[in-house]
């Protein structure tokens, strides 16, 4: 348990480091914040707070960075908010009413400005309607039995499957029966094309149209994802190393993100989440925190809205402002009603 005054200089601390990337020296400490305390006598506090694992000296003659318990500690019980300030508010909202009335529009808004806002990768995972539709089915010939089935969306996007049939058919053919199954199914939802599955006498049309519904759930269930601000976060001096630059590029990628941040079941709406170093779930995020939330209603959330950042981060500025975005979105799609 930390007492007054050791909670005070592990604050001091960690802001310092979070403001120079530098590590803290007990001179700095004492030059800088007046805190009426010898540096001998800061650097018995900044000595024991280190034996309990809330800091680290990188060397011998360094000073002092934090660890991942001292974050911790700092975001629960020490850290000051920066609120979203009346002006703030002001901009980020005339941004968005400038921008058509379309949530689609919107995600990539969201994650551009709050990108902006906090110098590090604003990340917005927003599911899919799970009642998607098919628009149309085509076949493709690949080799005897084996056939390729692009299913195109009522979005216009693309899945796409190999399917095997119990025999081999040409191209003629092929077409054929993707223009009869498209008569039966075109702007069907998965479960009505699974029901007209089961109703076809033909095997080949039934294994198909059994792909086809798989298909349309994946696609349902799928994440749009909008990622914004790498370069923000890639020109800290974290990354001042271009191996560790190279490294941050290759997961900062939407699919690998929307795969490291916690699953929407995880969270409720109108929470925000921290996750410090080795709190995240994958081995890459260990140097990296996140501080994620959600959009949405309270018993089905829609969307994830996260910032990362090196554990350097300035959660104080940047947990309010996640957490704004998040409720300016919510406010945005229910004025819509979620389309």
């Amino acid at each position: 348990m930390l007492n007054g005054r050791r909670a005070e200089i592990l604050g001091l601390v960690v802001n310092e480091y979070i403001d120079t990337a530098a590590p803290v020296s007990s001179r700095a400490l004492a030059d800088r914040h007046g805190l009426h305390l010898s540096t001998a006598t800061i650097r018995n506090e900044l000595a024991r707070l280190e034996e309990e694992g809330y800091i680290a000296q990188p060397h011998t003659s360094a000073g002092r960075v934090p660890l991942e318990r001292g974050y911790r500690v700092y975001v629960e019980e020490l850290m000051a908010e920066h609120p979203v300030g009346a002006e703030e508010q002001r901009t980020i909202e005339h941004q968005f009413h400038q921008a058509p009335a379309r949530a689609e529009d919107w995600f990539g808004l969201a994650a551009t400005i709050l990108a902006g806002a906090v110098a590090n990768v604003a990340v917005i995972i927003r599911p899919r309607s799970q009642s998607a539709r098919l628009r149309h089915v085509q076949l493709v010939e690949l080799h005897e039995e084996t056939v390729l089935l692009v299913a195109v969306m009522d979005d216009s996007r693309v899945q796409q499957r190999v399917v095997l049939l119990s025999r081999a058919v040409d191209r003629g053919v092929l077409a054929a029966r993707a223009e009869r199954l498209n008569a039966r199914v075109a702007g069907a939802d998965a479960r009505a094309v699974r029901a007209v599955a089961e109703e076809m006498r033909d095997i080949d049309d039934g294994r198909v149209l059994a792909a086809t519904a798989e298909l349309i759930d994946v696609h349902g269930a799928a994440a749009e994802t909008y990622v914004d601000g790498v370069r923000c976060a890639l020109e800290q001096p974290e990354f001042a190393s271009v191996d560790r630059m190279l490294e941050a590029v290759r997961h900062l990628q939407a699919y690998e993100l929307t795969q490291s941040l916690p699953a929407l079941h995880e969270l409720r709406v109108g929470t925000t989440r921290v996750m410090i170093g080795s709190e995240n779930p994958d081995d890459w995020m260990h140097d990296w925190s996140v501080v994620v939330s959600t959009f949405g209603d309270v018993d089905a959330p829609v969307g994830t809205i996260a910032v990362l950042g090196p554990t350097r981060m300035r959660y104080g500025y940047t947990i309010p402002r996640v957490r704004y975005v998040a409720g300016l979105i919510n406010t945005l799609l229910h004025g819509v009603g979620h389309r």
